[in-house]
């Protein structure tokens, strides 16, 4: 798989390769969900998020919609962080 050049979101690569790999929508959507459940996990956790996370994880959910799916949450974070 090629690097991604520039800001090194090397996490969104490696998505977007394994969503390419799926064999099945069984499987597309199986990965999905086990995406979106890490994302829900980052957003709600007591952790703060640094601007290089937020916009991986925002890059995450905007290929999800690009694709076709829906996601439930997630919403406001890509609304911050598309107007900054």
């Amino acid at each position: 798989m090629p690097a991604v050049k520039g800001d090194g979101m090397r996490g969104l690569a490696v998505f977007i390769s394994d969503m390419r790999n799926c064999k099945s929508k069984e499987a597309e959507l199986k990965r999905i969900n086990k995406e979106l459940a890490n994302i829900r996990s980052k957003f709600k956790g007591d952790e703060t998020l640094d601007g290089y996370q937020k916009k991986k994880y925002v890059c995450k959910l905007l290929f999800i919609f690009l694709i076709g799916y829906d996601f439930d949450s997630g919403f406001m974070e890509v609304k911050n962080k598309s107007s900054s």
